[in-house]
């Protein structure tokens, strides 16, 4: 009724403009002479000119808003406009995953649809969250059940409520316009973090659903536990200055939301809750299933369709349709939020499938790979998700629940380098960002190509190839030309930062010490205490110390460091993991490389199972382990572990890189350490000739290189 009125008041202002006009002068003519009687009725004639524009332009808008609406939104109305909650029988739509309409997966049972809901020890803290939060977010493991306890809660606490469902990032900002004139809304946000980024949700457009005191408008959002955390309190995107921007806007987003945490596990309330429905025989299967499955994720099929994705790389099973799926999942992985297209699947697929076996498996043919993977498991999900067009021109998301599984094989070099050169920009920065940490040659790629082409990334590019000084003059001239334009988007003490930073790294300590400190006392003025950029800046100052020989009290300084992210981020962040890092290297260089090695081989196990195998600074801690050994004096576990690192090095940085020219270095080392003179010889001579290919014979590393080949060329035995 609110919003009929609205438009009702932009019709009264149109058809009563032309009528001010008039009616203005001859109202001003019975308190003024007639030569002011004009002057006063041209005012307010101007007045209503404005007014009746300002009226028109906004029936226009709402026009256009309207006539955009059944393109922008999932879920209709007969009318096609937006539903109310109570309208919604299927709740699939909204991203509840369907239930399984079989008993075990061979026989038919009665059952079919949704299993009834049932009770979950957050519903009432949930409903409550419904009918006084703005923007409430349910955090949980894939298949936990966050949609359906999320759907239950609005259909329990707001029937009436009008639902928005927008179908994408892009087609966020058009629907919250349309609800400008609502005053009951739920904004339905499945998979938040396809809602995030560029575009996507921010505080502003919080701060306008939430303007009018009389409205009642609730963002419902769900959001998976390791897509949370990448926000929330790994904090990953930390050392990345470029994407910061995005980054806090999408952490300030959460950090106003109201967050409620569903466990995959149920409790025993939960589980009593659920035996009162085992006449239904999908959760009965799930109640003896539930020591090692949620009872949501068994009904959702999601152990079911892990192992017959698996189980497809055979001959005679599905191995194109799994080849399908693992370029869906690693897409994902890699950072790519948006549904993929499917000739982009269709092109990514190929590798997965060569990999695998190629045409020893007896591949099936396309259509029937697309069948099999878009088939839904005894009613439940598919392992590919179809959104949009039908036909050649839809996309696909994986089966969520595949993404999560802790054992998948690191994304392909083909992979990333193809997402690179085909996402849209705004996605090609998240999946270069990511493939720093994991192929640093696609990275570069991305930037080579001008896919990605902001000046932290170009610099970072400079920077990853040595070439320091190039990389500090290009951000220093960002920061003068840039000015007080680039300060107001509050990345000027972000460009400092890297300057200070690359000049670190460079040898120019005491330049850089000064800057870190300077912009530690603003961020301390202007930043809460467990705001993550406050550690980076001391990260880079305590390795300043380090750098110029003040071990202790770097060491000092790392320890605080480590505690504060501990408490802020957590013991799995990746910024904490560096922290103990830098810690073993400190102790290591006081001369007891024995706790390095200890300490060392805890920071590894951490790294694999929080970042992964393929994460950079997991390699980056298997070669300090390897040093840590051979200053032990254990050389054969020292030349075991660098020759286990290596492939992967070259895998994740290239063949080229400089830190793989170094770990070849030690290597021949530890083989000359270890009475291996021949092959160590060897192994320098090839560096050698590798470093004056690769950096000219003119480099001061090549030169030192060559140096100490002679210096061990001239030793006696």
């Amino acid at each position: 009724m609110r919003r009929s009125w609205r438009v009702f008041g932009a019709w009264v202002a149109l058809a009563s403009g032309g009528a001010a006009g008039v009616s203005g002068a001859l109202i001003a003519s019975l308190w003024v002479g007639a030569p002011w009687a004009a002057v006063v009725g041209g005012s307010v004639a101007a007045v209503s000119a404005v007014a009746t524009e300002g009226a028109r332009q906004w029936l226009d808008r709402q026009r256009e808003l309207r006539r955009q609406l059944p393109e922008r939104i999932v879920l209709h109305s007969r009318n096609g406009g937006l539903p109310c909650v109570r309208d919604v029988t299927d709740p699939v739509v909204l991203g509840v995953h369907p239930a399984e309409d079989r008993a075990h997966g061979t026989s038919p049972t009665a059952e079919s649809g949704l299993t009834p809901y049932i009770a979950r020890d957050v519903d009432a803290e949930l409903r409550g969250a419904v009918q006084r939060e703005r923007l409430i977010v349910v955090v949980g493991e894939s298949t936990a059940g966050k949609s359906r306890a999320a759907f239950e809660a609005i259909r329990s606490q707001a029937p009436e409520h009008m639902l928005a469902v927008p179908s994408g990032r892009e087609s966020l900002a058009a629907v919250t316009d349309s609800l400008s004139g609502s005053r009951e809304f739920i904004l339905w946000l499945d998979d938040l973090e396809r809602f995030l980024g560029p575009g996507g949700l921010t505080l502003e457009i919080l701060d306008n659903l939430n303007t009018r005191t009389d409205r009642s408008a609730v963002i419902v959002a769900t959001m998976r536990t390791s897509e949370y955390e990448r926000f929330a309190s790994r904090a990953e995107p930390s050392l990345d200055q470029y994407a910061r921007p995005a980054w806090r806007a999408g952490r300030d987003v959460l950090r106003s939301a109201y967050i409620i945490v569903l466990r995959r596990l149920w409790s025993e309330t939960e589980l009593a809750a659920a035996a009162t429905f085992a006449g239904d025989t999908r959760i009965a299967l799930a109640l003896r299933r539930a020591k090692s499955f949620g009872i949501a994720e068994t009904i959702a099929a999601g152990p079911e369709l892990l192992a017959d994705w698996r189980n497809a790389w055979v001959p005679g099973g599905h191995p194109r349709g799994a080849a399908l799926v693992a370029a869906a999942v690693d897409c994902r992985r890699a950072g790519l939020d948006d549904p993929v297209p499917h000739d982009l699947l269709l092109e990514l697929h190929h590798h997965y499938l060569v990999v695998h076996g190629g045409r020893t498996l007896r591949p099936e043919s396309v259509e029937e790979a697309w069948e099999w993977a878009l088939r839904p498991v005894h009613g439940a999900s598919s392992l590919l998700i179809p959104t949009g067009a039908d036909g050649e021109d839809q996309s696909y998301l994986a089966f969520d629940y595949l993404i999560d599984q802790a054992d998948l094989a690191p994304v392909p070099p083909q992979t990333w380098n193809l997402l690179v050169a085909r996402a849209e920009p705004a996605q090609a920065a998240r999946v270069a960002s990511e493939a720093y940490w994991r192929v640093r040659t696609a990275f570069h790629a991305a930037v080579d190509s001008g896919a990605v082409d902001d000046v932290f990334s170009q610099a970072r590019a400079m920077a990853d190839r040595g070439s320091y000084p190039l990389a500090i003059q290009l951000l220093t001239d960002a920061l003068q030309t840039a000015g007080e334009e680039i300060g107001s988007l509050g990345q000027g003490p972000s460009l400092r930062h890297q300057v200070a930073f690359y000049q670190m790294l460079s040898g120019l300590i005491d330049e850089a010490e000064v800057a870190f400190k300077e912009l530690l006392a603003e961020a301390e003025r202007d930043l809460p205490p467990e705001d993550e950029y406050l550690q980076v800046v001391r990260h880079n100052i305590a390795s300043c110390s380090r750098r110029r020989g003040d071990l202790s009290g770097a060491l000092d300084q790392f320890g605080r460091i480590l505690a504060d992210r501990e408490r802020y981020l957590g013991h799995d962040a990746m910024n904490t993991l560096a922290t103990r890092g830098a810690i073993a290297g400190i102790v290591a260089e006081m001369g007891d490389p024995a706790e390095a090695t200890r300490q060392s081989r805890g920071i590894l196990a951490d790294e694999e199972r929080a970042l992964g195998t393929d994460h950079s600074n997991t390699l980056s801690t298997r070669r300090s382990l390897a040093k840590h050994l051979a200053d032990c004096g254990d050389v054969d576990e020292a030349i075991g572990v660098l020759q286990a690192l290596l492939p992967d090095l070259v895998r994740a940085l290239g063949a080229d890189h400089s830190d793989v020219l170094d770990a070849r270095w030690d290597l021949a080392r530890y083989h000359g350490q270890h009475g291996n003179r021949h092959e160590a010889a060897r192994q320098f001579q090839e560096i050698v000739a590798d470093r004056d290919r690769i950096l000219g014979k003119g480099d001061e590393s090549s030169t030192s290189a060559r140096q100490e080949l002679e210096d061990f060329l001239a030793q006696p035995g």
